[in-house]
């Protein structure tokens, strides 16, 4: 139709130029002659003798058709083709000579490999040997090479690509760039080592650790993990970990604790750098907690290192441990660091007399540490199931992170250092009619924060010494940011 337009528009701008012409010449007879010539070029769509549309880049559209749809009639790649695609000309030089898939092959010498035109067959993202378009056909991720896994006499994976090469595909601690340059498998790890389940007199019996203890650098199947609300204990630094038996995973279990299967292994070490400004002048390690999971029953023990920082032994006599160090400020402080009692460790983490972890809760570990979101490695290694998208899980905010609300972050903070002895079946019952509830999860009404406002604001400041601190155990010294932020928050409710 648009040929049939144009060729009109075209035939009578011409005609009345020629009609003017003959009546400055009064020619009629070439004035007849020159109308019936400009008709005869008049002609419809149903004309069996109309010429084809020009197709200048041979994609198979013509110009006409582009020029309506805004495309370039000069480029064979615009609109950009479907992967199965076969309406272009095949003789037209300016589509032989294109990259419609920009893989540095053109069309031509794709059509002579028996290659796709319109699928770059050769981009790789993740470096392990199996182009994207495969495997997004396949239901794989394109940007993780160690999906999908592979046995140890794969040889397709390209070593050069950094993102391949600063993987750790068989997951035994070494990255795959590392191992190529050792000249070890990057998919056959190494003797893998599993912690012992069981509470041995030297805690370097329970392989959690290799090489110098002190170092704190696990074996490859325990697993460092953090929180992103912390409980406080007497300024001292925490390392965290979670060590599984062989082929088995975390459940996820709704925002709360993760459920985990028998014979897994929680610890947490307890340490002051020497000098908090320069962690290279080393550290002194106190204690390391762990609990066991035996026959679905935790079980709780302590081990306490020696003043040479080589080992720790089982030891339940709860010391005191006079501890020097220098703060981020350059302060010089000391601190008299209580060692927990078995019923200490009891008070805290049993709720209704059954004993659980405190810390490894979902919404505790949904954040970024050590480079990626904790949750998504944990899944990413196949260690965690069921658990939906990360976007999806609630994420405990920051406690001192101001960018969330004063009452966000006080009962972030409430939560990990107060909730698990004021919660149902804690020690201080929350089921107990008209007793708080300090649990993130609890609505402000049934908490019973403002009934209880004034003296959760006296007790967090009172000298732990006295016996009527909040909290009760655990400390020596009070925390002076966290009661600052309790206070605020508090006052913030008159």
């Amino acid at each position: 139709m648009l040929y049939f337009i144009q060729n009109t528009f075209y035939g009578l701008s011409h005609f009345f130029q020629n009609f003017g012409r003959c009546i400055k010449k009064k020619n009629v007879g070439l004035l007849i002659l020159v109308f019936a010539m400009t008709l005869a070029g008049c002609k419809t769509d149903n004309d069996p003798d109309l010429i084809s549309d020009i197709d200048t880049d041979g994609d198979g559209i013509p110009d006409s058709e582009e020029i309506l749809n805004g495309t370039n009639k000069n480029n064979p790649c615009d609109p950009k083709p479907e992967s199965g695609y076969t309406g272009y000309n095949v003789d037209n030089t300016v589509w032989l000579g294109a990259d419609c898939d920009l893989d540095g092959i053109t069309n031509a010498k794709e059509l002579t490999d028996g290659t796709n035109p319109f699928v770059d067959e050769l981009k790789d993202t993740d470096g392990d040997g199996i182009a994207d378009f495969q495997e997004i056909a396949d239901g794989t991720d394109k940007d993780n090479p160690c999906d999908p896994a592979q046995n140890e006499a794969y040889t397709g994976y390209n070593s050069s690509q950094t993102i391949w090469a600063n993987s750790d595909c068989d997951y035994d601690g070494i990255t795959n760039g590392a191992e190529v340059s050792a000249g070890t498998n990057p998919y056959a790890p190494a003797d893998v080592v599993y912690a012992v389940a069981e509470f041995r007199p030297k805690l370097s019996e329970l392989q959690l650790f290799k090489g110098n203890p002190a170092d704190l650098e696990v074996n490859s199947t325990t697993h460092e993990y953090s929180l992103i609300t912390q409980l406080y204990t007497d300024y001292a630094h925490k390392f965290r970990t979670i060590s599984l038996p062989a082929d088995t995973q975390m459940t996820y279990n709704g925002e709360g604790l993760l459920e985990f299967p028998n014979n897994t292994v929680i610890t947490k070490t307890f340490y002051y750098f020497n000098d908090e400004r320069d962690p290279s002048l080393g550290k002194k390690i106190i204690e390391t907690r762990l609990l066991i999971k035996k026959n679905n029953v935790w079980r709780m023990a302590n081990y306490l290192w020696n003043d040479e920082q080589t080992e720790a032994l089982l030891d339940d006599s709860a010391p005191t441990v006079a501890i020097d160090w220098i703060d981020a400020t350059g302060a010089n402080r000391q601190v008299n660091y209580k060692v927990p009692s078995p019923v200490n460790c009891n008070q805290c983490h049993d709720i209704s007399t059954v004993t659980l972890p405190i810390g490894p809760k979902a919404r505790n570990l949904n954040f970024i540490f050590n480079g990626k979101n904790q949750l998504q490695n944990f899944m990413d290694k196949g260690l965690l199931a069921d658990a939906p998208a990360i976007a999806q899980i609630e994420t405990l905010p920051n406690a001192f992170d101001s960018s969330f609300t004063l009452e966000e972050r006080g009962r972030a903070y409430m939560d990990i250092n107060c909730a698990h002895c004021h919660q149902p079946g804690g020690q201080l019952d929350a089921s107990v009619e008209g007793r708080p509830d300090f649990r993130y999860q609890t609505t402000f009404e049934d908490s019973y924060i403002f009934s209880f406002r004034d003296i959760i604001r006296t007790r967090v400041g009172n000298d732990p010494s006295t016996g009527l601190a909040m909290p009760q155990i655990g400390i020596t010294q009070l925390h002076t940011e966290g009661v600052d932020l309790i206070q605020e928050y508090i006052d913030s409710l008159e």
